[in-house]
């Protein structure tokens, strides 16, 4: 569940953010203000970073087992820790196209 949450969750976050940010930048400019905007942006962010760390730490859980094996190594810790860490990749991306998308928000006045 760590994993999916930043492998799924974080791209679908981004488009969300994307899409709500579209949605309310009528009421921006109504309001001549960025605050919805950095908001839904802002969120979005937090939400990317905290599912990357979930993702992060299960890599790292998944490595300190891998590394002392109790018995016979198989594929299948290898494999989790893979997942997580591409799971902590995607995240991470994720995360910076947030950034990415609030820069012009930043930059560009809201009508």
């Amino acid at each position: 569940m760590k994993t999916c949450l930043a492998l799924l969750g974080a791209p679908s976050i981004v488009l969300a953010c994307l899409s709500i940010n579209y949605a309310l930048l009528a009421p921006a400019c109504r309001l001549s203000s960025h605050a919805l905007l950095d908001g839904v942006s802002g969120a979005s962010l937090v939400t990317c970073v905290l599912a990357t760390l979930l993702a992060w730490h299960r890599w790292r859980d998944a490595r300190h087992t891998h590394s002392n094996p109790t018995d016979d190594a198989s594929a299948l810790p290898a494999r989790s820790g893979f997942v997580a860490a591409v799971a902590a990749g995607v995240g991470a991306l994720s995360g910076l196209a947030v950034i990415a998308l609030s820069i012009p928000q930043w930059i560009l006045p809201a009508c």
